[in-house]
């Protein structure tokens, strides 16, 4: 038998080669094969102590390896488990390719990762693990196709953003029923915080409230992980679920973290749950967060714990598909700059991260690169090595298709003030005196010219009107009627002054690090490099279109394309600026930007709001739950999203959970979106 083992405890990843088969009916040194387990932790015996409660897992499918993972439960804490991993070709484990002794240690939770090579390329395995008597759930996973094998077609999906405490999973046993080569998982793979605010609303009965072992209070009574102990005991939680259980042991997946495995929108190890720690450095839990999330995803990445720096992992790396994708997977949070605009200076998250005044940024941002000798450094999302890296990894493709597992979205959202409120208040009036609807357009030019008038002589929140008289005296109202009966109604509707700014509405993403965005688009184009497509999370929202070589430029040109998907679970992006107007003085009048009530029900205005400012967002809807699922071929790249059925009375819906979907395709050659 040319079996080799060896193990890297320093890093925890054992490796096996696998063999041209062995008789699956035990020998000397290894145990006797129990039967394929009906259900999860099948006991051979009644008597065994161990459990594979968080079922088994495969990643990081390359030609020849895969990492294949599992947890052993029911030890004592203290004493090393030995546990035996068992791979063939075929289901009914006949003959076995791999039958390796492995240890799961208390040290790394009791979890098992072993990389198994010498695999055939484009080929199904079967895998389990057995521990004592007690025998893993069966999973299944599949290698990549070699570099350059042509091949007709590559279907994957990409998700992100699964709450455990809210709404519902009833997307990931839709999705595991699916015939899929690999899943892409782009982060907020936990949240790591419990009691949150946003974590108050409808959840489905059977995800119980979460409790931390240790945690920190919040001063909004939320408490949050702090200990590796914290995250491991999300990991365990959320991998309790059956139907995550099912999706990783159907398919191989290829995760990335985003925020949430940390803290929510860090950066380096930074968390900003307030302006008041925004500068002060988390390395201790920055590290744990990085352990758990190394213990528990089948990633082909290495740790040093003998290294004190919160960078003592790298998990950005590539895989390649045929000659068909080249797929590059980045780390967005460990090497990034603090936000252009700190906490600290802002005072809060608004004027930070969110609704981010466009040109203040700029001038920030651009203070920032002169002062570091016109580097990127201090501004830089990926931060300078990693940068260098995803270049080369884009020069040196030679597949048809780019693809960027990004967290967070490169496509630019932005609001003119003055504009959006112009527009609000003339479909108000329109909408109050169906005689002037003809006037629309004309009474929001107006409107915005008399609004930035105002802000600039000072006479805000009292224009003078003088654009709109013009235009309404052509309608036969005059100047006296109109101060009579319509100055008041106006002036009502006019929010506060600082609203009537450009605005970003999202800086911790792509937007709040343009500098850097434009230097990797003038890269693509400089290079020749086409047919680029980034698959991103995050943002709770479904958007699709073309990303910009200079978004401020007169005539943008489009460069390459980002699709996001909405959240499997998590509260979606309007019902965040919903919770802003309906709950902060300074932005309620706006609300008709973002919803407005017809005969009792709420009406999403939000998504044309993004969509009037942003021409680029060809598709969006900014109120939904779902997932995304890629066809791939040599001359299209088709992407549909699935948006998923709400909660029935605490339930999941019944299958099928999808309510509804929307596709949009990607031509070769072209960097252009087109919804079908």
């Amino acid at each position: 038998m040319d079996r080799r083992r060896f193990l890297q405890w320093g890093s925890f990843l054992t490796v096996s080669v696998a063999t041209t088969g062995l008789a699956g009916c035990g020998s000397d040194d290894t145990p006797a094969t129990p039967g394929s387990p009906a259900a999860p932790d099948a006991k051979t015996d009644g008597t065994a102590p161990f459990a594979f409660a968080q079922g088994v897992a495969s990643g990081d499918p390359k030609p020849d390896s895969i990492v294949l993972w599992t947890r052993v439960g029911g030890a004592d804490g203290k004493q090393a488990v030995p546990v035996t991993l068992q791979v063939s070709a075929t289901a009914d484990f006949a003959t076995l390719l791999v039958n390796t002794k492995l240890s799961a240690l208390p040290d790394w939770d009791y979890t098992v990762r072993n990389k198994v090579t010498g695999l055939a390329a484009a080929t199904t395995y079967y895998y389990r693990f057995v521990a004592g008597n007690v025998a893993s759930p069966v999973g299944r996973t599949r290698t990549a196709p070699a570099a350059g094998t042509p091949l007709a077609q590559l279907k994957f999906a990409f998700i992100t953003c699964q709450d455990w405490s809210v709404n519902h999973w009833a997307g990931m046993e839709e999705l595991a029923a699916q015939d899929l080569d690999f899943v892409i998982h782009l982060g907020d793979y936990i949240y790591e915080t419990v009691g949150a605010a946003f974590q108050t609303g409808k959840v489905e009965s059977r995800h119980g409230q979460l409790k931390l072992p240790d945690g920190t209070a919040r001063a909004d009574g939320a408490r949050y992980a702090t200990t590796v102990g914290d995250y491991r005991y999300l990991y365990r939680s959320y991998r309790s679920d059956a139907r995550l259980q099912a999706l990783h042991a159907r398919f191989p997946v290829i995760a990335i973290w985003d925020d949430h495995e940390f803290s929510d929108d860090c950066w380096q190890d930074h968390q900003v749950y307030s302006a008041d720690d925004d500068q002060t450095p988390r390395t201790a839990r920055r590290r744990g967060a990085s352990q758990a999330w190394f213990e528990y995803m089948p990633a082909d990445v290495s740790i040093d714990l003998a290294n004190p720096s919160f960078r003592n992992i790298q998990i950005y790396r590539a895989f390649t598909f045929g000659q068909l994708a080249t797929l590059v997977m980045t780390d967005e949070r460990l090497y990034r700059a603090d936000h252009v605009i700190p906490e600290q200076a802002a005072g809060s998250e608004i004027g930070s991260r969110y609704f981010v005044p466009k040109a203040t940024l700029s001038t920030l941002e651009a203070r920032k690169i002169n002062a570091a000798g016109n580097a990127l450094t201090p501004v830089s999302l990926l931060g300078d090595a990693q940068r260098g890296w995803w270049q080369e990894q884009m020069r040196a493709a030679a597949t048809t298709w780019k693809l960027w597992g990004n967290e967070v979205s490169l496509l630019r959202m932005q609001l003119d003030g003055v504009q959006a409120v112009a527009g609000m208040v003339a479909a108000a009036l329109a909408g109050a005196n169906a005689a002037l609807a003809p006037l629309q357009p004309a009474m929001t030019a107006a409107l915005a010219a008399d609004l930035a008038a105002a802000k600039a002589d000072g006479s805000y929140p009292h224009p003078a009107y003088a654009a709109l008289k013009a235009v309404l005296a052509g309608a036969g109202i005059d100047g006296a009627t109109f101060d009579a009966a319509l100055r008041g109604q106006i002036d009502a509707q006019l929010p506060n002054a600082a609203l009537l700014d450009q605005y970003l509405l999202n800086a911790d993403q792509w937007d709040g690090y343009n500098a850097e965005r434009k230097s990797l688009m003038a890269f693509l184009k400089a290079q020749g490099i086409a047919n680029v497509v980034a698959l991103t999370g995050d943002i709770h929202a479904i958007f699709a279109g073309p990303v910009m070589d200079d978004y401020d430029a007169a005539t943008p040109a489009p460069v390459m394309v980002d699709l996001v998907t909405a959240g499997l679970s998590s509260n979606s992006f309007h019902s965040y600026f919903k919770s802003v107007v309906d709950s902060d003085p300074a932005f309620s009048a706006a609300r008709a930007l973002v919803y407005t009530m017809q005969n009792g029900a709420m009406v999403n205005t939000f998504n044309s709001t993004l969509k009037a400012f942003n021409p680029w967002l060809k598709l969006v809807d900014t109120d939904a739950q779902g997932y995304a699922v890629v066809t791939l071929t040599t001359t299209r790249l088709s992407c549909t999203f699935h948006k998923l059925k709400p909660l029935v009375a605490g339930s999941a819906p019944a299958l099928p959970a999808t309510a509804s979907t929307l596709t949009v395709e990607v031509q070769a050659g072209t960097a252009a979106v087109n919804v079908v």
